[in-house]
């Protein structure tokens, strides 16, 4: 079942993200211990208007547990979205680092796809694709877009399949991506 986020999902969304963010290798992953990101990640879905606050989540439940959760908020609210972690009550070490994801990945037209991730438990059940059909088919006026590892071969294939194309290559935090729009 596809849902809204609620505060209460705030744990399993925060591993969600912690996923994505050890993979892009961002600093506060590299420098942090994974229990304190992972707190500070919890407190940025609940308490402020950060790009993982629960209203910019959907989540996909299965057996009264998150499987896997999308996250998507407009474009042109991207940066606001970000400096809003400067709001939490962080530890200085944190603090010192500045917001985990400070470049803008978004076009300020198109509503952005930052996240999508299953536990492992559940990949290779088709939640991802239902995540995304979820949210093409529920806002279809939306101009949806992502950026995708230029090395994940089988991300690329999936989006493709979805009807997202390549439209630039773009650099965040020291990897290449594809950013790709959705086309129906």
């Amino acid at each position: 079942m596809i849902r809204k986020a609620r505060p209460s999902d705030s744990k399993q969304i925060a591993e969600l993200c912690y996923i994505i963010w050890d993979d892009m290798e961002l600093d506060i992953v590299q420098e942090i211990t994974k229990e304190r990101v992972i707190h500070a990640i919890e407190e940025s879905i609940v308490n402020i208007n950060y790009r993982t606050n629960y209203n910019n989540i959907w989540v996909y439940e299965q057996d009264n547990h998150v499987a896997g959760c999308i996250i998507a908020y407009k474009g042109d609210k991207e940066l606001e979205l970000e400096a809003a972690w400067n709001k939490l009550p962080l530890e200085e070490d944190i603090k010192a680092i500045g917001t985990p994801l400070p470049l803008k990945e978004s076009k300020d037209d198109e509503w952005y796809i930052e996240t999508v991730a299953t536990f492992s438990e559940y990949r290779g059940q088709g939640i991802a694709t239902k995540l995304f059909n979820y949210l093409i088919s529920t806002y279809p006026d939306r101009k949806w877009s992502l950026s995708c590892d230029y090395d994940n071969r089988r991300a690329k294939k999936l989006y493709e399949r979805l009807g997202f194309k390549w439209t630039e290559d773009i650099e965040l935090y020291g990897h290449q991506y594809l950013h790709m729009v959705y086309s129906s």
